[in-house]
């Protein structure tokens, strides 16, 4: 396949500050103009986001500043799941490759430039099935290489792939077709030993987008590659589809992190030795036990000023002693 730019796809639906931020900061990235942009406008679920959407519509024909920019807005409401899925599919099954954005992925003016080198560089190595730019986990500060494992994390957007690699993906339609195909061994892969319990998801009706392409990268013995800095963060922590009272009660979001100066990939290292980076498995396993304790702990002291508020002081001391 010849070198040409990947096209990008962005998922909105009714934000339209974080939209208006993500689609900025795409838009100062260094290969914007010569970058081919897809935005899929899902339509409002109900009458209270009829204006949300519509607002966030009235800006995207705003828009300019890229090769060309064109939405495709939904007549009916596909929920996030399904407008990405056949979003992907669509794009990539015309153009063989793929970059996405949701409505709250803000960029490094450099995340074109590390994605397109990534495909291009990348694609020859099949066991490669998904390129990330959101590295949550902190690598040493002199640490200038991608690196591998098999984790998928895709929040904000910010990740690619190829056609021959979403073939693989499949959208179960319930826990059972999930789980099945994996065995005990690889369900301990796809949950970092127990420290990050992301099959329960499979429960969720619809069942979320990410744990199945997570599944099929595990089932077929694949690596994601990541950038050694993070190139895109996530602006809509506070506010997304799956923010709830919990989201308020926990405070700052372990995942809330700052994008670092970078003027060029030049310094970037594109690994050609292509196996699992243990220093990273361990911190991301770090990363997801903390976390867990992190919620555990936080519930624990709200249970327990609501019982001493209501003067229930007998059960918390037996529920917490």
């Amino acid at each position: 396949m010849e070198n040409k730019l990947s096209p990008v796809a962005i998922f909105v639906y009714n934000r339209v500050s974080n939209t208006t931020q993500t689609i900025e900061a795409l838009r100062k990235n260094y290969l914007a103009q010569d970058t081919d942009v897809f935005v899929f406008s899902d339509a409002a679920k109900n009458e209270n986001n009829k204006k949300k959407v519509a607002a966030v519509r009235a800006y995207l024909k705003t828009v300019s500043g890229f090769k060309s920019f064109t939405v495709i807005e939904r007549q009916e409401n596909f929920y996030i799941e399904k407008n990405i899925i056949s979003g992907v599919t669509e794009i990539i099954n015309k153009y063989g490759k793929i970059i996405v954005l949701e409505d709250d992925g803000v960029s490094n003016k450099n995340f074109l430039s590390f994605m397109n080198k990534s495909l291009n560089f990348y694609e020859k190595y099949n066991r490669i099935m998904h390129i990330a730019t959101f590295t949550f986990v902190k690598m040493p500060d002199n640490f200038n290489k991608t690196f591998f494992w098999r984790y998928s994390e895709n929040t904000g957007g910010g990740w690619g792939t190829w056609k021959n690699r979403w073939d693989k993906f499949k959208w179960f339609q319930n826990e059972e077709d999930g789980l099945r195909l994996l065995t005990e061994e690889q369900k301990n892969i796809i949950e970092l030993d127990g420290a990050h319990r992301c099959l329960s998801s499979l429960k969720a009706k619809p069942i979320p987008w990410d744990i199945c392409w997570y599944i099929a990268i595990i089932k077929n013995n694949g690596l994601s590659v990541n950038s050694p800095r993070a190139l895109i963060k996530n602006n809509g922590l506070y506010n997304g589809t799956h923010f709830n009272i919990l989201n308020k009660l926990l405070g700052k979001s372990p995942f809330e992190i700052e994008l670092e100066e970078c003027d060029n990939i030049d310094n970037i290292v594109f690994d050609s030795e292509i196996r699992e980076n243990r220093l990273a498995e361990s911190l991301l396993k770090e990363f997801y036990t903390n976390l867990s304790n992190r919620k555990n702990n936080k519930v624990i002291e709200f249970i327990l000023k609501v019982l001493v508020t209501l003067k229930i002081t007998k059960l918390a001391k037996r529920m917490f002693k």
